[in-house]
């Protein structure tokens, strides 16, 4: 029997789709086909790198123009929730770029189109592929740690303000600031971990003391002197859960901190991890003989894309169930609009 050769489409050639190329090209029963982007040139130069036939400025034409089964969206996240509509309208299947979409209204509207055309619409959060998160996800479900009821994580910058004056740092076109870039990556790995439980109160509390001033930028993204930095550079969130458990988020593009650090710490009644995603490795806490006991792990390392995107296509042909649902994306953006209301209105936001 003749192997299924998935036909793609890139929507946006930024730097994250060469991510996304790179993984593609590994997976065999995917072909790109065909990609698309505002600027010729970047389309053009992505094409060319990774022999893509049909280049296009419009990714409505690539959708009418040529045979596809689904497509990657790689578009800026004001454009996630058009797009995503757009292409599962038109039959196509939807790998989306975190996080999912800008609003809880623009999440749910997603998951109706994707329920209404049966396709599957999923979200690249990769980072609970990566080695080290799987790993601990099993032992998390097999007791190990206990009852987890307390959680911390974040992922602080000392200088990473992506692209002053793009849509990165407009909120009419992102969303918000760190905590909807980066943040949303650690929120959403350290919910998966906890099994989702059900919210009860957000506390949030946002700052921009280095944008405003074009302090603390990175080379990532383009910079626009013409354009407006109207996000935060700092977001710090507490959560609670109706199961009692608590998790407490930072998120920063820019701080007077050591460096840069993206970490996860679970405390459980048996155990505890710490989670350091730089270093590729976790550390588990618990006792041994009645005395405390340290033991870290690095697992074998993977390419936590490849496999998101493996899960995408054993989705797409029935054998798995997509690990990044939409629902728990929306779940993301039901906390991460109620952080950001925490924080305008200076109250706890009861969910």
């Amino acid at each position: 029997m003749t192997q299924k050769i998935w036909k793609m489409g890139i929507i946006g050639a930024g730097g994250i789709s060469e991510v996304h190329l790179e993984a593609i090209k590994e997976e065999p029963r995917a072909q790109v086909v065909g990609i698309a982007d505002v600027s010729q040139d970047m389309a053009s130069h992505r094409a060319q790198r990774h022999q893509i036939p049909h280049v296009f400025t419009d990714y409505k034409d690539m959708l009418a123009q040529i045979e596809l089964d689904a497509v990657v969206l790689c578009v800026p996240n004001y454009l996630h929730h058009e797009a995503a509509i757009y292409a599962l309208q038109a039959g196509k299947h939807v790998l989306c770029e975190k996080p999912m979409a800008m609003s809880v209204q623009q999440a749910e509207e997603m998951i109706a189109a994707s329920k209404q055309a049966e396709k599957t619409l999923m979200v690249g959060q990769n980072n609970r592929f990566r080695a080290e998160s799987l790993a601990l996800k099993r032992f998390v479900e097999e007791g190990k740690l206990g009852e987890v009821y307390v959680a911390k994580t974040g992922w602080i910058r000392r200088y990473g303000i992506p692209g002053w004056g793009s849509w990165f740092t407009q909120k009419d076109l992102a969303g918000g600031g760190p905590l909807i870039d980066i943040g949303v990556h650690m929120l959403d790995l350290t919910l998966w971990l906890l099994g989702h439980p059900k919210p009860a109160k957000v506390l949030g509390k946002t700052y921009a003391h280095f944008g405003p001033r074009k302090k603390g930028l990175s080379e990532w993204g383009r910079r626009d002197d013409h354009g407006k930095f109207d996000v935060e550079d700092l977001a710090l969130a507490m959560i609670t859960f109706e199961n009692g458990a608590a998790l407490t988020l930072e998120a920063s593009w820019a701080s007077h901190i050591e460096k840069e650090n993206v970490f996860l710490e679970l405390y459980g009644t048996e155990g505890g991890s710490s989670l350091k995603l730089l270093d590729d490795q976790f550390t588990l806490f618990h006792e041994w003989n009645e005395a405390p006991s340290t033991t870290t792990l690095q697992p074998p390392k993977v390419n936590e894309r490849l496999l998101l995107f493996r899960n995408f296509i054993n989705s797409l042909e029935g054998t798995a169930q997509p690990v990044c649902t939409p629902e728990h994306a929306l779940y993301i953006n039901k906390l991460i609009d109620a952080i950001y209301q925490s924080a305008e209105t200076g109250e706890a936001v009861t969910l």
